[in-house]
């Protein structure tokens, strides 16, 4: 017979205490509480229990229950903590996941093909400078997943900002056309030449954490814009710059740019990556404490370049980088210097560059010739006051050849004004011998040398300080030094010498003469005035 109606199907329904165990597939609602039941079936159609299975709906516990938060801890139910005063505190789920914020919220992919900066741009704009951005709970912790964000466009990083990736080569901001990566701008959305009109509150207490910060053509990776208390951890700036290439004054790892109203002040880079740009840094705006610290500097034009375009009269290049700190990093694959501060304009320069505890290897300051070129520079060059490099290790041989031979005068690791602590070395000195060279420093111009040294010779021990005068046509030397014990039978000596034939003696060479007998140990730290 065929089937002509089909007719409406009646299920159980009424209050909760009068549910009756339901039949396999039959539906029972609870009016009364607004729960909904499927029946099992028996054990022997297959079903693992007779009974009834709730159906969750808004109405059952469990719904309830999975949209709620309670704070367990580690071990769970298993040894349950109390959250609040009396009792736990429960929180919405949605409460909770809003404790966190990451840019796929806003649409961000990470894919390395979708155009993200619309939807990172939003982001950055929702948290910081939209009109809740004065209550600092709305200021949450971005965080990017690993992935790489491509955008077309520099982001543009506003007050508060605190972007969390995953890490170095994890996390990736690429940018593929003009202009930086990121900038800083003020909560109003305005990036330099307006940052704080109408008195919007310029770029400050910014964090980023862990990201990759990659420009793929010849312009800035960051650059930090009128902004003050700015702090990079564990970030990594990349470009495009390929070892032995020309300079380019666009192609730089990070920058500042300041107004005479606003300048930048308390930069802080820490266990920082910079690479593949023609300058790794680049500061000539008026700036003052600056940090590097624990970072690594390498395949680039110069590494850090300071007041290049410093001039003492544009708006915001009148003062020039003041404080700026270089500490526990390492520095290799640089065409020329590594850090010089710059007098560009002959009236105002950079003032109180430091490097400090810093490690530069071979590849450095050989205009990309190699190690031992006759034409390296300066490793280190001060063109302005109050800079000093102190206790750093060059890799390099100052005597600028790959066999460690003395054919070459010597090449200095720091040059112009300052001072230079270099560390402690131990030399023997044999015992018979006549004006032996124990070291040598470069002279190419006017220099000051101080060395303390301990003299150790059987049991007798000699402490003293050589101070020398040098230039390129005369130097003199003056030994002041006291015995304990018997005389040691050592006597140092200074000359200076032209070895490679260029114009004018430019090598300075420590020499010493001693009586026969037992070997002596020699320790000695020079400081270089240069």
């Amino acid at each position: 017979m065929p089937i002509v109606q089909i007719s409406r199907i009646q299920h159980r329904r009424g209050k909760k205490t009068d549910l009756p165990q339901l039949a396999a597939g039959e539906l029972g609602w609870s009016v009364d509480d607004q729960r909904l039941y499927i029946g099992n079936g028996t054990v022997a159609d297959g079903a693992p229990a007779v009974g009834n299975t709730e159906i969750v709906t808004s109405g059952s516990p469990s719904f309830s229950g999975a949209l709620s938060y309670v704070y367990k801890g580690y071990l769970g139910d298993a040894t349950p903590i109390v959250t609040g005063a009396s009792g736990d505190v429960t929180r919405t789920l949605q409460a909770t996941l809003d404790d966190h914020v990451s840019v796929k919220s806003f649409g961000a992919k990470g894919d390395n093909s979708t155009a993200d900066v619309v939807a990172i741009q939003r982001a950055l704009d929702e948290l910081y400078s939209d009109t809740d951005q004065d209550d600092a709970r709305a200021r949450r912790v971005l965080f990017f997943p690993a992935g790489t964000y491509k955008i077309n466009a520099s982001l543009k990083i506003p007050p508060h900002a605190h972007l969390v990736g995953e890490g170095p080569d994890k996390t990736v901001i690429k940018n593929s056309s003009s202009g930086a990566v990121a900038v800083t701008m003020d909560d109003d959305g305005q990036v330099y030449g307006s940052i704080g009109n109408s008195s919007a509150t310029t770029p400050t207490q910014i964090q980023v954490e862990g990201i990759t910060f990659r420009n793929t053509v010849a312009h800035p990776g960051v650059s930090i814009d009128n902004a003050t208390k700015v702090y990079f951890n564990n970030c990594k700036f990349q470009g495009s710059y390929v070892a032995g290439a020309t300079d380019s004054a666009n192609s730089k790892g990070v920058t500042v740019r300041s107004t005479t109203a606003l300048p930048c002040s308390q930069i802080v880079f820490n266990q920082c990556q910079f690479t593949k740009f023609a300058r790794l840094v680049d500061l000539s705006y008026d700036v003052t404490n600056v940090r590097f610290n624990n970072c690594d500097f390498s395949t680039s034009y110069y590494g850090a370049l300071i007041g290049g375009t410093l001039d003492g009269s544009t708006n915001g290049l009148t003062v020039g980088p003041r404080d700026v700190q270089f500490s526990g990093s390492s520095w290799n694959t640089i065409h020329q210097q590594a850090i010089w501060s710059k007098n560009a304009s002959g009236s105002v320069y950079p003032r109180n560059i430091i490097s400090y505890g810093n490690w530069y290897g071979k590849e450095i300051a050989n205009n990309n010739e190699g190690v031992g070129s006759i034409r390296e520079v300066s490793i280190i060059q001060f063109d302005g006051d109050e800079c000093t490099s102190t206790l750093d290790f060059f890799e390099r041989t100052d005597l600028r050849r790959a066999d460690g031979s003395s054919q070459l005068n010597a090449a200095p690791e720091l040059q112009g004004i300052g001072i230079q602590d270099k560390a402690i070395k131990s030399q023997t000195l044999l015992s018979s011998q006549t004006a032996t060279t124990i070291n040598e420093y470069p002279g190419l111009s006017g220099k000051g040398f101080r060395i303390k040294y301990k003299i150790e010779r059987d049991t007798n021990v000699r402490t003293g300080e050589m101070v020398i005068a040098s230039s390129t046509t005369s130097i003199s030397y003056d030994d002041e030094s006291v015995d304990s014990g018997s005389d040691v039978g050592i006597i140092l000596t200074a000359t200076v010498d032209n070895k490679d034939s260029t114009a004018g003696n430019e090598t300075v060479t420590l020499k010493y003469t001693s009586t026969s007998g037992s070997t002596a140990t020699f320790d000695y730290q020079t400081t270089i005035i240069a």
